[in-house]
């Protein structure tokens, strides 16, 4: 026993140790211009948290939900899964943008290709109400399953009503 505690406490020691040394690179946050210039280069996750800061406001951004679109098809189009979801639900309310309930089933369905729960979920949704497309209850119920199957609680009623 005397073994494992002494374990135990140097591996506690360690993880201070870690958290103490690199704390403040771990707190430090991107300014509005590090993300600004990070996502002109390219960088897909620079380009998803930039839309991020301009679709709520923060890191010094103005709320802009137009450049906030704008940024997520940018990261979106390099798969960047949550700015593709991020993106088809600006498309499907028309946030930021024209409502496009073509584009937003076309991009919810990459997401859901990529294992988001949520994205599964709003296509099956999308799907069973034809939003965007033709009904297809049998792909809608696909994807319903595979969002359950993923944790979404709210799928599973769904498929309640298409039985």
């Amino acid at each position: 026993m005397r073994k494992l505690n002494t374990h135990y406490v140097l591996m506690v020691r360690i993880v201070f140790i870690f958290l103490v040394s690199f704390s403040p690179l771990l707190l430090a946050q991107p300014t509005l211009l590090e993300l600004q210039r990070a996502a002109n280069e390219g960088d897909p996750w620079a380009q998803l948290n930039l839309a991020a800061a301009y679709d709520n406001g923060f890191a010094g951004a103005a709320k802009d939900p137009v450049v906030a679109v704008k940024w997520y098809r940018r990261s979106a189009e390099q798969g960047v899964v949550k700015a593709q979801f991020n993106l088809a639900h600006c498309l499907g309310t028309g946030y930021g943008t024209a409502q496009d309930l073509v584009g937003s089933r076309h991009w919810m369905l990459l997401a859901a290709q990529q294992g988001m729960a949520d994205a599964q979920y709003l296509l099956g949704v999308m799907l069973a109400d034809g939003l965007g497309g033709a009904v297809d209850l049998g792909a809608a119920r696909f994807w319903l399953h595979k969002a359950v199957d993923g944790g979404n609680k709210d799928a599973a009623e769904h498929l309640k009503t298409l039985n």
